[in-house]
């Protein structure tokens, strides 16, 4: 069954971002490599041929196959920042959450890393949320006390790692964007404000904003898409590149190939365009759907998790100075 297992963000800062998320949010290292030549290059559409050059860097919470955060920083093409006047209903993939066992605690490792929060916590059916733009990625991220009302709550209540909940993403036609989701990937459309109220839009700086929203069940992640009315969105630049800071895309796991080409295929019936040959046995296509958005499928068979950072790895032994937290953190 297809699911949702990861997002992926390119930032301009690997080891702050790395900081943030291990540190603060609690995820545990997957391990990274670095990637170069024009395989990279054809899957991301990036200009720079077989000279492209990557660095990636994985991350993981507690939930089986999935809940995979992708750092990526190029270095050629270089990294471009943000756009200065970018706003998260802007189109494209805008922000995610992440369901963390002790809020508390989490807020204190967040202000002791020096990080702030968008607002104050709101509460939510009796449990907080809140957001913070991490800086290397440029952005939003929702921390979310563990509410039993969410999927990923289900996926390991009480552990001590958190777990992806939802990622958000901006498109101009909700319509079109329910056939790639709804049914080419097969996810389930559930009640539109399953995650979000209007109230929400507080939490990531668009108080009062007017929009549409359909909500999907994504194994144990949920998919938020939203057609906004107010503020009207912007599309990306026209020189965009995958490459450049933000929020990259998302990806859809397969553990079957068979699965994995049928889904190719009825994207591309449905209008979808992808970039490299599908793989043999592992690895990934990106394909372009509504307004050019941009989607990972990810095939990983049973035994490579540990290949694709889907599983923890011990970076350094008990006691090294590099394994060292900062204070007071986990």
């Amino acid at each position: 069954m297809t699911k949702l297992v990861q997002v992926a963000l390119c930032t301009s800062d690997m080891p702050r971002s790395i900081r943030a998320f291990v540190e603060v949010l609690g995820f545990l290292n997957a391990g990274g490599r670095p990637r170069w030549g024009a395989h990279v290059s054809r899957l991301q559409e990036l200009p720079t041929g077989d000279d492209a050059h990557v660095m990636l860097w994985w991350l993981v919470g507690r939930q089986e196959f999935g809940g995979q955060i992708e750092l990526f920083h190029h270095t050629s093409p270089p990294q471009r920042p943000r756009r200065d006047d970018w706003l998260p209903s802007d189109l494209g993939w805008t922000r995610f959450g992440i369901v963390v066992p002790d809020f508390d605690l989490t807020m204190r490792y967040l202000s002791q890393a020096g990080y702030v929060t968008m607002t104050e916590p709101m509460d939510s059916n009796g449990y907080r949320r809140v957001c913070f733009r991490e800086p290397g990625a440029d952005t939003i991220v929702e921390i979310m006390e563990e509410d039993p009302s969410l999927p990923a709550a289900l996926a390991g209540s009480y552990s001590p790692q958190p777990a992806l909940s939802y990622a958000a993403v901006s498109v101009s036609d909700l319509d079109r964007a329910r056939i790639y989701f709804g049914e080419v990937f097969g996810f389930t459309e559930i009640e539109p404000d399953a995650i979000h109220r209007p109230e929400h839009e507080k939490l990531w700086g668009l108080e009062g904003a007017q929009s549409g929203c359909a909500v999907f069940m994504a194994g144990d992640v949920l998919l938020e898409v939203v057609q906004y009315e107010s503020p009207t969105p912007k599309e990306p630049a026209p020189d965009y590149l995958l490459s450049d800071q933000g929020m990259m895309n998302v990806a859809m796991g397969y553990r079957d190939r068979s699965e994995f080409i049928n889904h190719v295929a009825a994207a591309e019936s449905a209008g979808a365009t992808r970039t490299t040959e599908i793989p043999e046995v592992s690895g990934s296509v990106y394909l372009r759907i509504v307004d050019g958005i941009s989607v990972e499928l990810f095939l990983v068979p049973v035994g490579l998790d540990a290949s694709f950072g889907l599983v923890p790895e011990e970076l350094a032994p008990p006691g090294n100075v590099f394994g060292a937290k900062i204070s007071g953190a986990k």
